[in-house]
């Protein structure tokens, strides 16, 4: 793993404390016992070989399940605090888990958390590999290896700067929209092929006007008034209340998005993370302002 990570026998000797012979040789041991290249070598470039990713998977899998087996006892034995891993897509980890965390901290402050921000892809991932405890992506998931629960509703609305022309109207029709410069996030979004999906389905073109990374940048561009957007309404909540971006329906158009709680199925649960899990469902069930 630490060579995988590295690409290089001498950065992986240094974090092992080792010699660069060392490690090399038992590299080569390896590939002996398996059978099979691990590793490409073309002169200073090293890869991974299909075979190595494989095996590396798998490796990272049985580190992090031998960790939770650890840390799973220390918190029946009461030895220790709780630890708790979580995940969250770019636009969940930004604008929702953090409140949730924070309301989890209040009720049980010896509890350790480590939050994850990342891609939705790489959260599937890490939840696959027992990296992280519980994640949250926007939904619908339809993956037979995770047990999926809808914890809030968090559907993608219409945005666009007060400066423009559907500024304080309360309904835009379907051909006023496919007449618009679209501001989305890049093709691999799942709120972007959640919203052309919709388009598609309602037989509506998309004119796309920019194309940026994510909803934050989304954001901005449509704050400056460079054409409109669809994001997550969780995600303007607060530039809404301050008058800095306007919503309208779409009429003809409903695109419901729900906010997914996600775990590895058949994943044993220590007494910290289903206490959390209980209570992100009271949260939500409270309505903190997302329905």
């Amino acid at each position: 793993m630490a060579v995988a990570n590295r690409l290089s026998f001498t950065l992986a000797a240094e974090d092992l404390h080792l010699t660069q012979p060392a490690v090399s040789l038992q590299i080569k041991a390896l590939e002996r016992s398996v059978r099979i290249r691990l590793f490409d070598r073309r002169g200073n470039v090293l890869s991974l070989t299909e075979a190595g990713r494989a095996l590396y998977d798998s490796a990272v899998s049985m580190l992090h399940a031998e960790e939770q087996a650890s840390r799973v006892l220390a918190e029946l034995s009461g030895m220790r605090r709780g630890r708790l891993a979580v995940g969250a897509n770019t636009t969940g980890g930004m604008y929702v888990i953090p409140e949730v965390l924070a309301a989890f901290r209040e009720h049980w402050p010896e509890a350790e958390v480590d939050l994850h921000v990342e891609p939705a892809v790489r959260i599937f991932e890490r939840i696959h590999q027992n990296i992280i405890d519980v994640g949250f992506v926007g939904g619908p998931v339809e993956d037979e290896r995770f047990d999926v629960e809808h914890v809030a509703s968090d559907p993608l609305v219409l945005i666009f700067s007060p400066r423009h022309a559907f500024a304080a109207r309360q309904q835009v029709s379907l051909d006023e929209l496919a007449g618009e410069p679209l501001i989305v996030p890049e093709a691999t979004s799942v709120m972007r092929m959640q919203f052309e999906k919709a388009l598609r389905e309602a037989g509506v073109s998309m004119r796309i006007g920019l194309q940026l990374h994510e909803a934050e940048p989304v954001k901005k561009a449509v704050e400056a008034n460079l054409g409109v957007g669809v994001v997550p309404a969780s995600a303007v909540a607060r530039e809404l209340r301050a008058g800095l971006l306007g919503t309208a329906e779409i009429r003809g158009l409903s695109i419901p998005r729900h906010l997914e709680m996600v775990s590895r199925k058949g994943k044993y649960f220590g007494p910290i993370t289903l206490r959390f899990r209980e209570f992100v469902r009271e949260f939500f069930r409270q309505d903190h302002g997302r329905g």
